[in-house]
């Protein structure tokens, strides 16, 4: 009979597929892998089972008679943006962050939104902050032009397409223009605004200081006061822009509770600090504010992301902004999905064992491993170490550097993803790669005009360029230093909640992550003082360090009496 190994995990769901003869050892026909479907041991995790059993027996020409599964607990993962939960409310002040890299002039300015049809009209006092749509760059430039010989005081332009140069050309060069602003529709005309434009290679220094802030808005002292959430908001950025808002009040902003409290396992409590190292496993057992209500905890990990010393804005962002990068293991109960699953299958579902026993079983088929007391699987959501008769499970792996990721090039999930896995280099010219090394090489083909003078992601495609102003050296840095602050740590944490590990000893990693060679690199570099030896499993000598868990899975259910 066919039976299926299923590892169902936070990012991923494998299954190993095996002819069972009495006997005889397994007969492994073929590993298939899909994106996991909903949260781990959630019902919805069914629909990628299932899809991947149908396509196992379409490929095989039979029916699987049984699917085997471990014990599945879910870990939720997340970037706690407690900087950002301050600027819920931003006394007064509504922030627009454009995300223009190619902007016109420079320098500050304050004024009043108006929009190009309004400049039509008699000129009034106050200086004026234009804002461009959807209008043809030329005629936009002419319209600016003509509203200025009427005697409009024009400060500065806000466009919402790409044509601040265009504009700024044809227009005032030296004039502050941002571009790309996406929110340029919905700025509401007649409020006061103010608006930076740095030169290439600084950041703003007048709208990130909440006194030249409000200088530029026309705030009072107890307002200049609360602009400091705006002015953290944009600061290291080389353009931005404030609106003052007259419906919005102060007080809501002192009021935004961005704590995170953690109840302990010996009834204790206290509020989390993300400059304290979290605790060991098994320490935390609920959290609430901010994170969320989390019951019956089993592991919570949080780490700081990461700054960069050679980048003095950017570090100052990130300290000013407090994003928390947060995973948090849980009981779950899936029940209900055992349940589903077997509505479709011949000879039902059965619970085998731990993830970690069968992870050690998978690890033991690479070949000239023999024993592997230690196995670490380094999966989308946890780490997990099995110790001969103890199991060690850690919250936060994968997906929670992917997080890290998202939160510092301020990309979607799918593109953070390609970004952790695949090296990166900024597009010189059509031809020339600056690479992250400092090195620099040539294409065989031009690359295509919108990954020109960008950081992009090399994914054995065209170059896909990233929306950020980073530089190659310093993105590598940041990658690799998110890798070692949440893997490396807690791998170490993992081996020093079972006691350690004999100086000497086989470590072998298995799981998805570790196919990635710097995650190897920062578990080796976090054990380094332990000398022992870190290596790669390579399941049934043929699959690599994936489906360890879906292998062993068949492995312990035959070996069972």
């Amino acid at each position: 009979m066919l039976v299926a190994g299923v590892d169902v995990g936070n990012s991923t769901t494998e299954i190993a597929v095996a002819r069972l003869t009495p006997g005889a050892p397994p007969d492994f026909l073929g590993v298939w892998r899909a994106a996991t479907t909903g949260a781990k041991g959630s019902t919805a995790c069914a629909a990628a089972v299932s899809e991947l059993v149908a396509r196992a027996e379409r490929r095989l020409g039979e029916p699987v008679f049984r699917l085997l599964l471990a014990e599945l607990d879910p870990v939720d993962t997340g970037l706690i943006e407690l900087g950002r939960l301050e600027e819920l409310d931003l006394a007064r002040n509504a922030v627009v962050r454009p995300v223009s890299e190619t902007p016109s002039g420079a320098g500050a300015a304050g004024g009043r939104l108006r929009r190009l049809g309004e400049l039509d009209g008699e000129p009034g006092p106050e200086a004026v902050l234009a804002i461009v749509l959807d209008e043809d760059f030329e005629d936009a430039a002419a319209h600016l032009r003509t509203a200025r010989e009427r005697g409009h005081r024009i400060a500065g332009v806000i466009v919402q397409g790409d044509d601040a140069v265009l504009i700024g050309n044809r227009f005032d060069r030296g004039l502050p223009i941002v571009d790309e602003v996406p929110d340029a529709a919905i700025l509401p005309s007649g409020a006061l605004a103010a608006l930076e434009v740095a030169v290439a290679g600084a950041s703003v220094s007048e709208l990130c200081d909440p006194l030249q802030l409000a200088e530029l808005l026309r705030l009072g002292p107890d307002e200049a006061r609360a602009a400091r959430h705006a002015a953290r908001a944009v600061a290291g950025r080389r353009t931005a822009l404030v609106v003052r808002e007259a419906g919005m009040s102060s007080p809501a902003a002192e009021t935004i509770d961005t704590t995170v409290r953690l109840l302990f396992a010996d009834g204790s409590a206290a509020v989390l600090d993300e400059r304290e190292a979290p605790p060991p496993p098994g320490s935390v057992t609920a959290l609430r504010g901010a994170a969320g209500v989390h019951e019956g905890v089993l592991d919570a990990f949080w780490c700081r992301l990461p700054e960069p010393p050679e980048d003095p804005g950017l570090r100052r962002r990130l300290q000013r902004r407090r994003a928390l990068a947060l995973a948090v293991l849980a009981r779950g109960d899936s029940s209900a999905l055992l349940e589903t699953l077997a509505l479709g299958t011949p000879g039902g579902v059965e619970v085998v064992c731990r993830e970690s026993f069968a992870a050690v079983l998978g690890a033991g088929t690479t070949p000239r491993a023999g024993t592997t007391p230690f196995v670490i699987d380094i999966g989308g959501g946890t780490v997990d170490l099995h110790r001969e008769d103890q199991a060690v499970v850690t919250a936060g792996a994968g997906e929670l550097v992917t997080r890290i990721c998202q939160g510092l090039l301020g990309v979607g999930r799918d593109v953070a993803e390609r970004a952790k896995r695949h090296r990166a280099a900024r597009v010189e010219t059509p031809f020339v790669l600056h690479h992250e090394d400092g090195s620099r090489t040539f294409l065989g083909e031009p690359a295509p005009p919108v990954a020109l003078a960008h950081l992009c992601v090399l994914a054995g495609g065209p170059p896909e360029p990233l929306a950020t102003t980073l530089a190659p050296e310093v993105w590598g840095g940041l990658r690799r230093s998110a890798k070692q602050a949440v893997i490396g740590r807690n791998v170490r944490r993992a081996i020093d909640a079972a006691g350690g590990v004999p100086r000497g000893e086989l470590v072998t990693l298995v799981g998805g992550c570790a196919s990635d060679p710097e995650v190897i690199d920062a578990v080796a570099a976090e054990l380094g003082d332990l000398d022992v030896a870190v290596a790669r499993g390579n399941v049934l000598g043929r699959h690599g360090p994936r489906a360890a868990v879906a292998v062993g899975l068949v492995l312990a259910y035959a070996a069972a009496p």
